[in-house]
């Protein structure tokens, strides 16, 4: 799975974007949508391999802090 995560995501940016990244498994899942929402090519069949792959290597650390909530057009969450 890490050649073609490099394949596919260092065609827009580099590596260290990725690995610099601790999310969990939901967080690295929305971030693959969003890559896709933004012109990645991530095949159907590679798209659970590579979700393991950033889950298990970039893991969320513990103790870091939650990433906060989006606010709506109205200032509240």
């Amino acid at each position: 799975m890490q050649a073609k995560i490099k394949a596919t995501c260092t065609q827009c940016h580099n590596a260290s974007r990725i690995t610099e990244q601790h999310l969990s498994r939901e967080q690295w899942s929305a971030e693959l949508e969003k890559m896709e929402g933004l012109g990645a090519s991530i095949p159907d069949e590679d798209r659970a391999g590579i979700l393991a792959y950033l889950s298990t290597h970039f893991p969320a650390q513990k103790g870091a802090a939650k990433a906060r909530p989006k606010k709506t057009a109205g200032g509240t969450n």
